[in-house]
């Protein structure tokens, strides 16, 4: 019975990785989680990343925002082309707004504001289970852009 728990408990295993020049914080808090396997990539070119993150499969990927290498929204979009089921997390050092979300082609699931930098456990479960990590005020201005659409006379 141990044997087919410890299956089950594999199958369930969350691939995360953590694109950052210095990423000891995020995989601190990260890799005490007994059900998430963390490959930590530094940022260089786009090839060596794709290369650094190889077969792993990944089911979130976090870009730091810090990360000066890259262009962050480039490297969400591309790893989106190249990982089709992997879901990106940006972890920023200032408040989100709808102009970053629309540069990152809106692959983005979510960003960890600087006040929510100790929920990125709880940031990855959310967007893993498929729901979106974005502050409210965010969403509302999202929301009403859509409306705003709508509104416009022909």
């Amino acid at each position: 019975m141990a044997i087919i728990g410890a299956f089950i408990k594999g199958l369930c295993m969350i691939n995360v990785v953590v694109i950052s020049n210095n990423p000891a914080t995020e995989l601190s808090a990260l890799s005490g989680q007994s059900d998430m396997s963390v490959t930590k990539v530094l940022p260089t070119t786009i090839e060596n990343i794709v290369e650094q993150i190889g077969e792993r499969h990944p089911d979130i990927i976090i870009i730091v925002d810090s990360t000066e290498s890259n262009n962050k929204d480039l490297l969400c979009c591309f790893l989106a082309k190249q990982y089709k089921y992997a879901r990106h997390l940006i972890l920023t050092d200032k408040a989100p707004t709808y102009e970053m979300l629309e540069t990152s082609g809106f692959r983005a699931r979510g960003y960890i504001a600087p006040e929510q930098h100790s929920a990125i456990v709880k940031a990855v479960r959310v967007v893993f289970d498929g729901e979106a990590w974005l502050p409210r005020k965010l969403v509302t201005e999202m929301l009403n852009r859509y409306a705003a659409t709508f509104l416009k006379p022909n």
